[in-house]
């Protein structure tokens, strides 16, 4: 967003005032043109917003479904900051549950793409780091993440050595539970949709 430039103070009046006060003003209207833009964006940091009410419950067998009363895998925003030596990942739903879910977050470099889970299923908590269609999971040392009920967040933090420094990311996020008779999910950036394998990637986010 552009800075609306400061009007200059009309002629007639700057020759009939005094220099000091017509510096005063000058500056008086700088400094309101200032707050009038407000503050510059973050080139490093990029947040999508989904639709709430747009879950999807697969039945085992069956046909998907909306499940609109589902608040605990329903994402209302998702975000990355991709600054210093890490990468931050979050996801926010409209109520997060005590555990049993995924939030996942589909990652794509210049080089290669990732898939990064914080799990908390059967009590376990733990997060993970695979190539994106290999079943290994990739040591990665400080890889962190947490939920955090207070917020609704859960939260990934990668180091950017663990997937190669990249100069740009895209990313995409999910929400899921699966169980042996259904599966929820849904994609922070498709309204009501979802990919059976994959995130909605949104542009590239460069690192600062």
């Amino acid at each position: 967003m552009s800075r609306p430039r400061p009007r200059a103070l009309p002629a007639a009046l700057t020759a009939a005032l005094p220099a000091a006060l017509t510096a005063a003003l000058t500056a008086g209207l700088t400094a309101a043109a200032l707050l009038l833009a407000g503050p510059p964006a973050h080139a490093d940091r990029q947040t999508t917003t989904d639709a709430a009410r747009d879950v999807y419950r697969i039945p085992a067998g069956g046909t998907p479904r909306l499940d609109r009363d589902d608040r605990a895998h329903d994402i209302v925003k998702a975000g990355a900051v991709h600054n210093g030596p890490t990468v931050t990942l979050w996801l926010q739903v409209r109520r997060l549950a005590r555990a049993n879910d995924v939030a996942s977050w589909y990652v794509r470099t210049p080089e290669a793409t990732w898939w990064l889970h914080h799990d908390r299923r059967d009590g376990a908590r733990y997060t993970s780091l695979f190539h994106a269609g290999g079943p290994e999971v990739l040591d990665c040392e400080g890889l962190r993440g947490r939920a955090y009920p207070r917020t609704e967040r859960v939260v990934v933090r990668v180091p950017r050595v663990c997937i190669g420094r990249p100069a740009w990311i895209r990313f995409g996020a999910s929400m899921g539970k699966e169980t042996d008779s259904y599966h929820l999910i849904d994609d922070a950036r498709i309204d009501a949709g979802f990919f059976s394998n994959r995130c909605r990637l949104g542009p590239r986010l460069r690192h600062n």
